[in-house]
């Protein structure tokens, strides 16, 4: 392909979904008895991931990692319809479609993916969306993105990885590719750091 080609991340980034992940995982642990402030379950969502919550929630109890990470998923996966899209989120994508970018989807989100891209109308701008489901090892790791770049042929200068996290940096930077930090606070360190998701348009013009 020529042009430019955007890889997003998904939570935090093109889908205002925190809340709803935090909220889920606040439940969950309720239930367990496990205790744990809601603003550690954000810090430790949020800068990592929902695993890392399982995982010490495990820690702390005599349930299976796999036993907790199920529950939160029935728990959230019934609440995916709350979620919506960042501010401007369409529009970036559109924008940048216009111009002869092409989009790409590589998330750790699973089985609702394709559910929350159907209702937010925003399936119909990706050529491809890369989930937990497809197995790959989880970021920092590069696997899905290196994927990504020989399926479909994508020339390494000309791709970029846009997340909301020193995760998502750091595995843009493992692949090759240029990263994107959205940071509505400006604060954070990458390739090019965006406050708002229509600068993208922005790095598509040069």
């Amino acid at each position: 392909m020529t042009g430019k080609a955007f890889i997003w991340d998904l939570d935090g980034t093109l889908l205002d979904s925190y809340g709803v992940i935090v909220s889920s995982l606040r439940q969950t642990l309720e239930e367990l008895n496990v205790p744990m402030d809601e603003s550690e379950i954000r810090r430790l969502a949020t800068e990592g991931s929902v695993s890392d919550v399982v995982r010490r929630a495990a820690a702390e109890t005599r349930r299976t990692f796999q036993e907790i990470k199920d529950r939160y998923s029935e728990i959230s996966g019934g609440r995916y319809q709350e979620i919506t899209a960042m501010p401007h989120a369409r529009e970036a994508l559109e924008e940048t479609a216009a111009l002869g970018a092409v989009h790409f989807v590589y998330t750790h989100r699973g089985r609702t993916t394709a559910p929350v891209l159907e209702q937010l109308g925003l399936d119909r701008l990706f050529i491809e969306v890369v989930s937990s489901l497809n197995g790959f090892p989880r970021k920092p790791a590069p696997d899905a993105l290196l994927y990504l770049l020989e399926k479909h042929h994508l020339e390494r200068d000309r791709v970029f990885y846009v997340g909301d996290r020193t995760l998502d940096v750091g595995c843009a930077k493992n692949a090759g590719v240029q990263s994107v930090l959205y940071a509505p606070s400006g604060a954070g360190t990458a390739d090019h750091v965006i406050r708002d998701l229509r600068e993208v348009r922005a790095i598509a013009e040069t």
